[in-house]
């Protein structure tokens, strides 16, 4: 069996290494994931609440802004639409769901935690940040398999990692830097994702 090694780096990222490579990061102006993103918020940031067909809507705009073709799957035992307006609404409002509402709600969208997060960021910036499979091969320094990836475990970790990277000398400076690269504000949990994002290894067999 090969060994996995990421392309990009010798060793795994750490979590503490983000502020260094921030200096590092280019953004392009004109990439569209940087473009359209202001775009989408806008439309999450004119609500204060939802109701079900926002959870329809919002679910297909934050897909079409990935590469993967949406499905829903509303469960009346477990989580249906209604069901998911509320915890939306509930995030809005600067609740942390808990585990069994994040398997929910990724139980409905798509049986996916990375579109949950996405969606999730969109309805609370502030409280939720964006976890993909090259945020995960960042953070944990290993392969993305689906399963791996697909865990709200290591969502959950991820995120709290990020708060305690927001109370850290220099995070001011870090943020006011990204957001003058990228063109406009971002929240601290983006700023801190997008250089995850952009500095992420890549594996190969």
């Amino acid at each position: 069996m090969k060994t996995l090694r990421p392309l990009s780096t010798p060793a795994p990222l750490r979590m503490r290494d983000v502020f260094e490579l921030e200096r590092g990061t280019e953004i392009l102006s004109d990439d569209p994931y940087i473009g359209t993103y202001p775009h989408l918020l806008a439309f999450f940031e004119r609500k204060s609440s939802f109701d079900a067909s926002d959870v329809v809507c919002g679910a297909h705009m934050v897909y079409g802004w990935m590469p993967t073709i949406l499905e829903l799957y509303p469960d009346a035992d477990r989580c249906d639409l209604a069901a998911a307006a509320a915890m939306l609404t509930r995030a809005k409002q600067g609740h942390r769901l808990d585990a069994w509402e994040l398997e929910a709600l990724a139980g409905l969208v798509n049986n996916s935690v990375v579109g949950v997060s996405k969606l999730l960021h969109f309805v609370a910036p502030q409280t939720y940040a964006i976890w993909d499979s090259k945020v995960f091969a960042f953070v944990r320094g290993e392969r993305p398999h689906h399963y791996r990836v697909n865990s709200v475990h290591f969502y959950q970790s991820y995120l709290e990692e990020l708060r305690n990277l927001v109370e850290r000398p220099g995070f001011e400076q870090f943020h006011a830097s990204m957001n003058k690269k990228i063109g406009y504000a971002v929240s601290p949990l983006r700023a801190l994702e997008l250089v995850m994002f952009l500095n992420a290894p890549i594996y190969r067999a």
